[in-house]
């Protein structure tokens, strides 16, 4: 009883915050701003916190069952976001309960050793990989992997959610939502290095690595589709807004869903040095498959894009957001963008690391990026992620969601 009345109190909270006429306005702008409206004022996000060195007294986990502990742990972080550093966050108007899938993977499990464990509270730390793909011969292990529902674990979590949220919000099935990263995927069998030389040295093979991924996420495609578990209204695509006008929202239990139906993203993040030949070489050019199977498509992570964005125009004819990092150059991105994609600016979160704002450099960095978003009308957003320590002052988000809202009104030219 005790979980109960916890959880309750906190579903309380969180649907008078979602259910609020600020909060459900925000999901339009973010549609307005997939339409290429270049007049949205940019979105202000902030994502990947360090929620472990965050010690905040609302953040105290109170439940006993695993279960109730989970559902405690995500409530309290997003109520905490939106009273302490929302920028333009929003929260779904209804409860999800998690369609769980059973994927019997495609033959491999990564083994690897922590090699340095993170000092801070985030979940990052660095890693060391057996290579698993050292000649032809262990191509022959992939599989097209075995994906089913597991009808049971769902109908679980849709009990649960019914429980916590009766009289409060409705609660919806929440599906699959596609994302093809194969070269995060390849490094951790092969190895970093390993992968960079086998560009140059072993192109046919690392081509065939490239075509056994292609085609393991072209059976999962087809098999979402055929299991109708498919998302179909994400609000976010991994930190970034992905509300749309373009795109329907269906229910998995009424409607049918296919590919064409959603978003698909990807990235290279391991490309960063690569030339843009290569990188279309060897990841656009099979990206393209899976992404000419979606609705619409996002690209791009930490590496940088700037010199790449012909070659990602050229591709991909669904595309409508780029990222752009910090190590990016954002007045010749903004310039090659120009009108046509959104320009989702990842700022730097070094800015942040000390716990108090290096208010400076981060103002610097904004202002740049807005002024060449003005200069070549192109449609952009602000996101805080990889936050990997912010030495335990959580303040120091606000900090940052205030001062690039002040650039913004001082910069922003709709």
């Amino acid at each position: 009883m005790k979980d109960q009345q916890i959880l309750r109190s906190l579903a309380g909270e969180y649907a008078e915050l979602a259910m609020s006429d600020f909060n459900l306005a925000i999901p339009d702008r973010y549609r307005d701003l997939n339409s290429l409206n270049s007049s949205v004022r940019p979105p202000v996000l902030v994502f990947e916190e360090p929620w472990g060195e965050l010690r905040h007294e609302e953040l105290r986990l109170r439940c006993e069952d695993p279960r109730d502990r989970a559902l405690e742990g995500r409530l309290r972080r997003e109520i905490f976001k939106v009273r302490h550093h929302r920028g333009d966050y929003a929260l779904k108007p209804y409860a999800e309960a998690q369609v769980v899938i059973n994927n019997s993977g495609y033959g491999f499990t990564i083994q690897d050793e922590r090699t340095i464990e993170a000092m801070t509270g985030s979940d990052i730390s660095a890693h060391s990989y057996t290579d698993q793909l050292e000649d032809e011969t262990a191509l022959e292990k992939f599989r097209l992997p075995e994906i089913t529902i597991d009808e049971e674990a769902t109908a679980a979590n849709v009990e649960h959610a019914s429980r916590v949220f009766d009289g409060l919000l409705k609660v919806r099935k929440a599906g699959v939502a596609l994302f093809t990263p194969f070269w995060d995927e390849i490094p951790r069998l092969h190895g970093v290095e390993n992968c960079m030389y086998d560009l140059y040295d072993r192109p046919e093979f690392m081509h065939a690595v490239a075509e056994a991924f292609t085609r393991v996420y072209e059976h999962e495609i087809t098999r979402y589709e055929e299991l109708n578990v498919l998302e179909t209204d994400p609000y976010y695509l991994h930190c970034t807004p992905a509300c749309t006008w373009d795109l329907p929202v269906k229910d998995i239990d009424k409607d049918n869903i296919t590919a064409k139906d959603v978003w698909c993203r990807s990235m290279a993040q391991v490309f960063s040095m690569v030339s843009p030949a290569m990188h279309d070489e060897f990841d656009l050019q099979y990206n393209q498959r899976l992404f000419d199977r979606c609705g619409l498509s996002y690209y791009g992570c930490c590496e940088p894009l700037h010199h790449k964005i012909p070659d990602l125009r050229k591709r991909f004819k669904n595309l409508r957001r780029i990222s752009i990092t910090p190590w990016a150059d954002p007045d010749a991105a903004a310039e090659q963008i120009g009108g046509d994609y959104v320009l989702s600016y990842k700022c730097n979160p070094a800015f942040v690391g000390s716990g108090s704002l290096s208010v400076e450099g981060a103002r610097r960095e904004v202002e740049r990026v807005i002024e060449a978003c003005n200069r070549n009308h192109t449609p952009c957003e602000f996101v805080l992620k990889d936050v990997s320590t912010v030495s335990g002052r959580g303040e120091a988000l606000t900090e940052w969601v205030d001062m690039v809202n002040d650039v913004i009104d001082r910069k922003w030219k709709p």
